[in-house]
This record gives C-alpha cells, sequence and structure tokens, in this order.
C-alpha cells in the first residue's frame, strides 16, 4: 500500500494545475510556478504580450518563460509508467488517488464538503449526514457545470478586455487632450503677455514724451534766466562801477547806455522808473545848466543804486513766479493708471479642483 501511496503522491506532483493532467511541454514562470505551455497561452490576452500567473496572479511574459527539462523529463517516465492513470479520478488504470490519512482509495466525493473521501472517511462524524457521489459520477457533474459556465466566462472575458481596452483608449485620449489645452493655455497668454507688453511701452512712452515737453520748456526758461543773471550781474557791476568812478567825463559819457539798461532790469518787473523821466525833462532844457543837471543825475544814480539793493529780495521773488514748475499732466496720468484694479481682475482669474472632478473658476 505504501508503494501505491508513493506513487500516486509523485503522480499528483507531476500534473499541471490547470489541465490536471501529466505536464506536457511544461513553462516554468518567473515566480517558480509551471504550467503546460498550451495552458499559459489562454492566460495572456489576445493582442497582449503579458499575462497573470494562475497560482500567485504574477504578471508574466510569455515569450521569456523557459522551459522545465526537468519536470519535462519526470512527466514523461510518468506517462511511461502509465502513473496518471491512477492519479485522475475514474482513471481505467490500476488504481485510485489514496487517502493521505486511511491510505484508502479516494472512490468518493462528499457533495457537502465538495471533496474526494474515502470509505473509512465517510463513516467519519464530521462527515455524517453528507450527501456523496462516485468520483466518476461527480466529475462528470461538475465537468457539466463548468462546460455551462464556459461561455459565460468567456463573455465576461471578452466584456473585461473590452473595457480594459476602452479604459487604455481613455488613458491616451486624456493626454492628447491635457497637451492640447496646456498648448492652448499656452498660446492664448502669449497673447495676453503682448498685450500688457504695448500697454506698458504705451505708458512708458507716454511719461517719456511729457517728460521731454516738460523738460524742453524747463530748459528754454533757464536758458533765458541764464540770460537775464547774466545781463543782470553785468548792469549791476556797472552801476557800482559809475558809482565808485572819479572821472565825470567818462561817467556821463556811458550813462544813457547804463541807464537804458537799468530801467530795462526794472521795467522786466513791472517797475516805473520816474527818475528817468525827470532826467530826461533836465537834458531838453538850456545847456547852460548842463554842469547842474550833470551833478543832479550823479545823485540820482546814487540813489538808484541804493533802490536796487534794496529791490533786490523783491525781484528774487518776482523772478520765482516765471519758473516752469512739473507739468501737471504727469500727475493726472499716474492717477489714471489704476494697476490695483488690473491685479485684482487677474487675481480673480483662477480655479479651484473640487474632489468630484468639477470645476469652479472664481
Amino acid at each position: 500500500m505504501a508503494s501505491a501511496l508513493d506513487a500516486s503522491s509523485l503522480a499528483e506532483d507531476l500534473l499541471c494545475p490547470i489541465c490536471l493532467s501529466l505536464f506536457r511541454d511544461p513553462r516554468m514562470l518567473e515566480c517558480g510556478h509551471s504550467f503546460c505551455v498550451a495552458c499559459l497561452e489562454p492566460c495572456v490576452p489576445k493582442g497582449q504580450g503579458r499575462g497573470l500567473c494562475p497560482e500567485c496572479r504574477r504578471p508574466f511574459a510569455l515569450r521569456r518563460v523557459a522551459t522545465n527539462w526537468a519536470l519535462c523529463s519526470l512527466a514523461e517516465k510518468a506517462r511511461l509508467l502509465k502513473l496518471d492513470e491512477g492519479a485522475q479520478p475514474g482513471g481505467k488504470g490500476s488504481g485510485w488517488s489514496i487517502c493521505l490519512e486511511h491510505e484508502e482509495p479516494l472512490k468518493l466525493f462528499c457533495s457537502q464538503d465538495e471533496g474526494p473521501v474515502c470509505v473509512i472517511c465517510r463513516d467519519l462524524p464530521q462527515h455524517r449526514g453528507h450527501d456523496f457521489l462516485p468520483i466518476k459520477n461527480a466529475v462528470q457533474k461538475y465537468q457539466d457545470k463548468l462546460k455551462a459556465s464556459l461561455v459565460p466566462l468567456k463573455d465576461n472575458l471578452n466584456s473585461v478586455t473590452e473595457d480594459q481596452c476602452r479604459q487604455q483608449e481613455n488613458i491616451a485620449e486624456l493626454e492628447s487632450y491635457a497637451q492640447d489645452l496646456l498648448g492652448y493655455i499656452t498660446e492664448e497668454f502669449e497673447v495676453l503677455h503682448q498685450i500688457l507688453q504695448e500697454k506698458e511701452q504705451g505708458m512708458k512712452e507716454t511719461v517719456g514724451r511729457l517728460k521731454e515737453e516738460n523738460r524742453a520748456e524747463m530748459e528754454e526758461r533757464l536758458k533765458e534766466l541764464d540770460e537775464e543773471v547774466t545781463f543782470r550781474s553785468e548792469t549791476l557791476s556797472m552801476a557800482r562801477v559809475g558809482l565808485d568812478t572819479s572821472d565825470h567825463t567818462a561817467f556821463l559819457r556811458g550813462i544813457k547806455e547804463l541807464m537804458r539798461r537799468v530801467r530795462e532790469d526794472q521795467s522786466s518787473h513791472g517797475e516805473e522808473e520816474e527818475e528817468d523821466g525827470a532826467s530826461d525833462e533836465g537834458s531838453s532844457g538850456d545847456e547852460d545848466d548842463s554842469t547842474d543837471e550833470d551833478e543832479n543825475v550823479a545823485d540820482g544814480e546814487e540813489e538808484e543804486g541804493d533802490e536796487d539793493d534794496a529791490n533786490g529780495e523783491e525781484e528774487e521773488e518776482d523772478e520765482d513766479g516765471d519758473i516752469v514748475a512739473v507739468d501737471p499732466a504727469l500727475e493726472e496720468f499716474k492717477e489714471s493708471l489704476d494697476f490695483e484694479a488690473w491685479q485684482k481682475m487677474l487675481g480673480t482669474i483662477q480655479a479651484d479642483t473640487v474632489h468630484d472632478g468639477s470645476i469652479t473658476w472664481h
């Protein structure tokens, strides 16, 4: 009985887990499990090169599986010894599979426990009240069930395979759509950048134009003021020289030009020179009194010199009103630039992704 048990155990180890027959051209997967090459092919979906191990569900590539030569050799020897007939239920050979516990042939099948049992197992308390079938009848029964389930199993496999293909297509579509959307966003933002750059350039040009116009006015006025400073400085120097001169004849020869400059200096500030009128009236009188008139004119010049010194501060105050100030248009232009409103508007353009996949713009 022990030799029969050993032979049966050996035969069971040489059975393919899929077809339950001795291995034919066995192939060993990377996970270590072995199957007939014909049994592995249906495990790989059509059009794909990878499948899942029927035992541990680890993926494998059919083209990478290697032949298990040792298992192949043992299966051939078992086939020559006809050990497969004793290892299969209902076989026509010399024996049945042996119960490991009682070393009796497994001739019965327990419908409740769904497993083969021997006659001793049938009488044990754990199988009391159970229904039993002969091994051959049980095999036929379950084979009929499996045959009936082949079509639904195949349909389910086809359905899942179709879903798998559609899912892969959707992934590819997602990648394509996302790339198109990213490109669209880039193009549109380039347009926005161009608009902002044009606005920026236009504003800078406006400020530059206002600056140049204002600067031109300022420089023109500064040039005039430089000429006035030169003229007034020369006039003041000439007046001081006239006051300090001892050569009366030379002084009177240049008095006409000097008084013209003094009157021009004073008239630019709206002042009236009364003494000029008196001096002109005296000069149109009798020539015999010229000496007295010259002395009076000299005295008048001294008084005018004093008046120039006394009115110096007033002249400077008048000049302050003539300078060109910064153009108010620059300040008005700055106030018209509402950058804060632009920032708020751009800040509102953002999207928050909600957990359900919807997008809310605010």
